[in-house]
């Protein structure tokens, strides 16, 4: 059955896969990657596009995208919406990432990864950042999105998450595996059992760990987020990394 992107206005959307929601705004982080898209030095992937919102406005800025996600339905509706003018520079791959996509070394030019890394451990992060590395082409980028957990609707993670930055040996203080116990009930259906709450020094360290140098990282808030998730305006966290 088709499936018509709401309007911007009402943030965020489910996915058809139970893996949370899909932002039908870009952020921030997503915009420089949109801009940056059509002058990168090869074609552009955005992994875990969903219903395509920035495969779709990289394409209309004249990038070439490849458009990954785990659901093929969500590929079958950005093919869907878009236009005829531009579909000869989208390719579609479905598969999950990191495990079943691949590329040749030195052949991407830029790299979305929005509201994606924050579904896995670290050692999983570390081996998608290292694999992103080797695909891009030198003076690529990889933009890459994850919430934090000041998120109205995870706010019982908190005082979790704030006391394990005490600990100096904990490396991945955001990763939870018992999202259902504590999220809020109202939501945990549209989740998967595990989150991995972002903040800018995992970030910046992952990255620089696989060569990577640091171009912009911030957190930022989502006031085009629904009340329910919602909370201080903390509750993204974004980079720009480039492949020198």
């Amino acid at each position: 059955m088709p499936i018509d992107i709401p309007p911007e206005k009402d943030g965020l959307v489910p996915t058809l896969n139970h893996m949370g929601w899909m932002t039908v705004g870009l952020d921030q982080f997503s915009r420089s990657f949109v801009d940056f898209a059509p002058h990168a030095p090869g074609p552009v992937l955005d992994i875990g596009a969903a219903y395509g919102i920035a495969s779709l406005a990289a394409l209309k800025n004249g990038a070439t995208v490849i458009a990954n996600d785990l659901d093929a339905r969500h590929l079958e509706l950005l093919e869907k919406n878009t236009p005829k003018n531009h579909r000869s520079r989208l390719s579609l791959m479905a598969g999950a990432f990191p495990e079943n996509i691949s590329f040749a070394d030195h052949t991407l030019g830029a790299v979305l990864i929005c509201r994606v890394l924050h579904f896995f451990d670290g050692p999983t992060i570390e081996k998608s950042i290292a694999k992103l590395f080797r695909w891009l082409k030198s003076g690529g980028k990889v933009f890459a999105i994850g919430e934090t957990v000041y998120l109205k609707n995870m706010q019982g993670f908190i005082p979790l998450y704030e006391n394990r930055l005490k600990n100096p040996d904990d490396a991945w203080p955001g990763y939870f595996e018992n999202v259902h116990e504590i999220c809020d009930p109202d939501v945990k259906d549209a989740l998967p059992p595990q989150i991995h709450f972002f903040d800018l020094n995992t970030l910046t360290r992952c990255f620089e760990k696989a060569g990577f140098t640091i171009e912009k990282a911030a957190i930022f808030g989502r006031p085009e987020y629904p009340e329910w998730a919602r909370l201080d305006g903390r509750e993204s966290a974004g980079i720009i990394a480039i492949k020198p």
